[in-house]
């Protein structure tokens, strides 16, 4: 079993489509979880973090409820970088 990938998106973000389609070729499998259509989760998300930022990236750990929440322009800096911590994070799970 692995760690889980979501992301958070909202239809027609570029940056969300873009992060989707760099994990889509290195084959990491992930949840996405369009905010307009999960309003409710999205909401606890902000709350929790204090930001409402996307692609926001929350990775569960395996047997877990807990995890790792990266927030663009807090977290990483750019799509490389948070890809490098998606794979690192997906890996551990292995």
């Amino acid at each position: 079993m692995k760690n889980t990938i979501v992301i958070f998106t909202l239809n027609g973000c570029s940056h969300c489509s873009s992060l989707k389609d760099r994990l889509d070729e290195i084959n990491i499998p992930y949840l996405d979880v369009e905010i307009t259509q999960n309003e409710k989760i999205w909401e606890q998300v902000v709350e929790q973090t204090g930001e409402d930022l996307i692609p926001t990236v929350f990775i569960k750990q395996e047997n877990s409820d807990d995890g790792f929440i990266y927030i663009p322009g807090k977290d990483f800096e750019s799509e490389d970088e948070i890809v490098e911590k998606i794979k690192n994070h997906y890996n551990e799970g292995v």
